[in-house]
């Protein structure tokens, strides 16, 4: 029994000496930061270093958020700006009454707009679900909702050149989606008293009664 004890003491020795550093060098390569951490602000929790206290290195970009310049460059095809301005200078033709101008700018942002919406709506759906990326993927929700927005303009506008043209089926399917989409705004009220202007629906009168 005594023989036992012993061979058990000298193994358990064995393993403290030969296999335990190894194991915690290994724990503390593990801790490995989210990609998204500098965005997150949140200071993750270094690995334990029993031997030697290392020191504390701040990451500036933790501070705060850096909206790349980029983004919203207004010669960037692929910014917000660039197809706010697109959006602005349809409305533009449309003023002067330039319907042909107004449909090929349309024609240059409009399929674009639809897809950066949902392009930045998957991105905001799939960063939401990682850890330390909720304030990434909250600019990509605020990048969505400025896609949605522009697009919900330009399908207004192109519901504008569609009644020019006289077609009015498929203007009235532009107006539907607008107030689909922003039934409580300004646009979605403008885009609904348009589809009563042109018959699609009506506005509920009442009579006095005496």
């Amino acid at each position: 029994m005594r023989i036992r004890i012993i061979i058990a003491l000298a193994l358990f020795c064995l393993y403290s000496g030969t296999f335990a550093p190894a194991m915690a060098e290994n724990e503390q390569k593990l801790c490995i930061k989210s990609p998204f951490s500098i965005f997150s602000g949140k200071k993750e929790k270094p690995a334990e270093n029993t031997e030697e206290t290392m020191p504390e290195v701040k990451n500036p970009q933790t501070e705060k958020i850096v909206r790349p310049k980029v983004v919203y460059d207004p010669e960037n095809t692929l910014g917000v700006v660039y197809a706010e301005n697109a959006v602005e200078k349809i409305e533009f033709y449309i003023e002067e009454e330039d319907m042909q101008s107004a449909r090929e700018t349309l024609e240059q942002v409009k399929n674009w707009v639809y897809k950066a919406t949902e392009y930045h709506t998957d991105l905001y759906k799939a960063l939401n679900s990682v850890n330390n990326s909720e304030v990434q993927a909250n600019m990509e929700r605020e990048l969505a909702i400025k896609f949605a927005v522009l697009r919900d303009r330009a399908l207004f506008l192109e519901a504008k050149v569609l009644l020019a043209e006289g077609n009015k089926k498929e203007a009235a399917e532009n107006l539907v989606e607008v107030v689909r989409s922003q039934p409580g705004t300004e646009l979605g009220f403008k885009a609904y008293q348009a589809l009563q202007e042109i018959g699609f629906t009506y506005k509920i009168e009442y009579e006095a009664v005496n």
